[in-house]
Parts: C-alpha cells; structure tokens; sequence
C-alpha cells in the first residue's frame, strides 16, 4: 500500500482536529477526502506532506514509517508532489524552467525530454518559453500539475487546487488533470469540500467528519449508501428530519407525515432520522393536507418545489422537491408526500 496513515491524533492548540484516524491509499487510485470545511482534510495532507509534524501515530509508505512523533523528514526528502490552491509558479521562470525545477539531477537533455513530454500531455507544447504572468488561470493550473508530476513522485498531494477557477473552466480542468494523473500511474489524494469534484474526479472518496474517517467507497457506494446522516447530507442538497412516529401507512417527521410502500416501514420503524434528496419526494395533490406548495422554481432542467407544513414553525425550513412535469401543480396547491424507492435513506 503506497500510503497509510495508522492512529493519527491531531490537534491545535486545545483544539483537536484528527481523532486516531486509520487510513489507506491503494495504489494508483485517486482517493478523494471530502467534507465540510474544518474537518481536518488539509490537516491530513499536511502530514503527509511534512508542513505538520505527526503528534501521533504513524504515517507509512510502501510499508516503511515515512513519519511519526519522533520522525520528521522536510518535504524535500519525501517521495510525494504537491499542489495546492495557489498554483506557487515562479514568476522569474518560464513554463519550461518552472517543470523541469524538480528534475534538476536529471542531465540537460532528459530535463528537455521530460518537459517536452510533459507539455504535450496537457496540450501545452507550444507554451514552454513563456512566463506564468502571460498564461490564463487554467493554463497556469495545468503547468503546476505537471511540474508536481515531473519529479515521478509515488503520491501526489492535492489541497483544493481549482477552487478559485471559474466553475466552467473548473470542470475542463479536473477532467484534465485526471487524465493526466491515470496516464501516469500516479496514486494520488485530493482535498475537497465539493461533493461534484470529488465525483468526477475519484476512483475512491473517502468521507472525513468530525476528525474521523466516517466511510470509504467508490463513488456510486458513498452516493447510492451513506454510512452516516452526515455523508448522506454532503451531496445533492439533502435535507434532515428527524422521524418522530411511525405506523402501517407511512412515518411522521418534524416537517410532516411522509407515506411510504408497506414493504419498507419495517426499517423505518427503527429509524430515528431521515435523509432526503429532492428527487426522494414525489408528491400528489391532497386539499386536506397541511404540505402547501409555497415556491416553484426553474432550474435549468426540473422543477424545484418549495414545502411548507401549515402545522410546523414559520421558521422551519422549506422542504425541497424536484418536480418532472410542473404543469401538475401551481402555488398553494395541497400535497401528500410519498418516499420514492432511491434517495431516501434512514439511519437510527
């Protein structure tokens, strides 16, 4: 296993962030730690990459102890490459002088070979005698990945590098840099607070709450079957209820009753709270209800419904609903609410 970090507790200050984490990297995968801001993501990429020192525990590469509380190599000695937010181009060196930085035990002509070869990779051949302050933000991104890659280095660590790209842009560039990193065999760890990055971009995710390792998956595992309430809410604008009662026909929840098929209340019995998706809904129009729909909204391809409950707090948190054919419904229209067989999930 190229990477993997055993027992590791992390604080700052009084302040814990990591709590005796257990992790693996398998090899030539790129693994995704996803999670709110705060939850100790960059703190794990920096003791890999030697900018924290381990206070405890034990960070492992190839199976030998590259780290821990009494072992503390700089970056320079460690067999990983870097990339963070701010791309940290030299600005007195050109495209080419800025790859081949790393490479200089390499002879002249291999330096040459390298970055050639690397330049071709990202489509920019004919950009190496330029400076970073004549490429565009995306062009800039791209040169940081391979001059990070020039090296050959066994794990390469990402912190949010396209965070401050222009969302559209955003997605050529992981599209990109994926490609990029599986041509070249490289086991790689990306941090992000993105749900999609992390969907576009991962062979595995790895789902970080609270300073602790809350599930590892594929992508379509972590989506599909969220381990806890908390992986469940990351994606897809999910919402939580806590389910107060259920009974034959349905179970009710702090927004309101939900009806649900016979076959699945036996789990919902011992389910203490629900996490929805908008398209876990579908709706059916009731004059006796209390669910009133109080917004409609086009959002480029659905509908997004806004609930209220007449019977609930103002302050309670509209319910949102995707909606496939809008002409069903209009503003005050009553609704049940009936749970679909995906993007309901349930935990005690």
């Amino acid at each position: 296993m190229p990477l993997v970090f055993s027992q590791i507790s992390h604080s700052y200050g009084a302040t814990p962030v990591l709590h005796e984490l257990d992790f693996a990297v398998e090899p030539g995968q790129i693994t995704c730690l996803l999670g709110p801001s705060g939850g100790g993501k960059s703190t794990l990429l920096r003791l890999a990459a030697g900018l924290e020192k381990v206070q405890r525990g034990e960070i492992h590469v190839d199976n030998e102890v590259l780290a821990n509380d009494g072992l503390h190599p700089p970056p320079e000695a460690r067999p990983v490459g870097l990339m963070f937010q701010e791309n940290a181009l030299f600005p007195n060196m050109t495209v080419a002088e800025n790859i081949a930085f790393g490479i200089r035990d390499l002879s002249r002509r291999e330096q040459q070979e390298k970055v050639k070869e690397l330049l071709e990779l990202v489509g920019l051949d004919e950009y190496g005698q330029r400076y970073p302050h004549q490429l565009s933000g995306g062009q800039q991104q791209r040169i940081a990945l391979v001059r990070s890659l020039a090296p050959e280095p066994k794990i390469l660590l990402m912190d949010e590098p396209y965070a401050s790209i222009d969302i559209t842009l955003r997605r050529t560039l992981r599209e990109a840099a994926r490609r990029t990193i599986k041509e070249k065999g490289t086991t790689a760890i990306l941090v992000t607070h993105d749900p999609d990055e992390a969907m576009e971009m991962a062979d595995s995710i790895a789902v970080l709450d609270q300073g602790v390792i809350a599930q590892v998956g594929t992508p379509q595992e972590v989506f599909e079957s969220p381990a806890t309430v908390a992986v469940a809410t990351l994606f897809g604008g999910s919402q939580r209820l806590a389910i107060t009662a259920a009974d034959e026909h349905g179970f009710d929840t702090a927004f309101g009753r939900i009806q649900a098929e016979a076959e699945r209340l036996s789990s919902y019995r011992d389910a203490h709270t629900l996490v929805v998706r908008p398209k876990g809904l579908s709706l059916k129009k009731n004059e006796k209800s209390d669910v009133v729909i109080s917004g409609l909204r086009y959002i480029g391809h659905d509908w997004l419904a806004f609930l209220t409950n007449n019977n609930t707090p103002s302050a309670t948190e509209p319910l949102r609903v995707l909606i496939d054919d809008v002409s069903q419904y209009q503003l005050g229209d009553r609704v049940d609410l009936i749970a679909n067989q995906t993007g309901v999930f349930l935990f005690k």
